[in-house]
């Protein structure tokens, strides 16, 4: 997915001559609608969401451990696993919010397609920063640590390094044909891999991806696009890894809040949410960075 910048002016005012009713469920529903359908990253992750719904400000997922399995001796009692597990904490600590201030919010209730514009930008904004969020917690310090590849050229990926992402996948336990590995690109990359016939032409594949320009899976790897991660110079250009490597949990959905301003003559108009991720398995992905 390609998001494109918006700067945030949190003095700025729309409206008209006149002010009737603000309607919290009118807008938070047509914002939260927006921004599940602009969301990319957290259907990638798992969702941990149900853990903090009644309270609590993190949560404490257990790092588990390959159980060992011993033969059985004859008379002989069985040795349990005293493996000692970790777990790593995921903190609901990111409280993000857009917000507009309206001098006339009943005409552009009165017009769907207004209501409808000022939600797609609201829910457009949340979800860049959510998925913003996503990416710097799988490529940060604390992120994606499997050997991972450096780029011959920028953005671009040869056969080679395809081949080396799969058999570090497979060492690493990982089968990319499950339906459950991520490979996330920037947009040049993207259009590199478009470009290798593999990957696109009907005689490689039994059908082409060239009308959609969608590449949907390669050798069983699911393929997107964001605009969110970098390109050029020693950029992390691309990530790979299995849903299960991150997690993410959203305490507070998409709430509307409402204030009249007097000195306005104006509503100040809050969407907000509350949520956090943590890469849980770091050796569940690797990263695909520039030389």
């Amino acid at each position: 997915m390609s998001y494109k910048t918006i700067t945030a002016d949190p003095s700025g005012i729309s409206g008209n001559t006149e002010f009737d009713v603000f309607i919290p469920e009118v807008w938070s529903s047509a914002v939260e609608g927006f921004l599940r359908s602009k969301l990319m990253f957290r259907e990638m992750v798992t969702d941990y969401s149900s853990f903090v719904v009644s309270g609590g400000d993190k949560i404490n997922v257990p790092s588990l451990s390959e159980v060992g399995v011993q033969a059985k001796t004859e008379n002989a009692a069985i040795q349990y696993d005293s493996t000692t597990e970790t777990s790593v904490q995921i903190a609901i600590d990111k409280h993000k919010y857009a917000s507009k201030m309206f001098e006339d919010i009943s005409l552009i209730q009165k017009n769907g397609d207004l209501v409808s514009q000022y939600a797609s930008i609201m829910g457009y904004a949340l979800a860049k920063q959510i998925d913003t969020d996503l990416v710097a917690s799988l490529s940060g310090g604390a992120g994606l640590n499997l050997t991972g590849i450096t780029t011959g050229d920028d953005d671009t990926l040869t056969d080679a390094n395809i081949q080396s992402i799969l058999a570090t996948l497979g060492e690493a336990d990982l089968d990319y044909r499950d339906g459950n590995v991520w490979m996330v690109v920037n947009p040049t990359l993207y259009s590199d891999l478009l470009h290798n016939d593999k990957f696109v032409r009907y005689d490689a594949l039994g059908a082409s991806n060239v009308s959609s320009g969608q590449l949907g899976s390669i050798f069983g790897m699911k393929v997107a696009m964001s605009n969110l991660i970098g390109t050029g110079g020693t950029a992390v250009a691309g990530m790979v890894f299995d849903s299960s490597a991150c997690g993410f949990a959203m305490q507070k959905e998409i709430g509307a809040e409402s204030q009249r301003d007097i000195d306005y003559l104006a509503d100040k108009v809050v969407f907000s949410c509350l949520y956090g991720s943590k890469v849980i398995h770091r050796d569940r992905g690797l990263l695909i960075t520039n030389d």
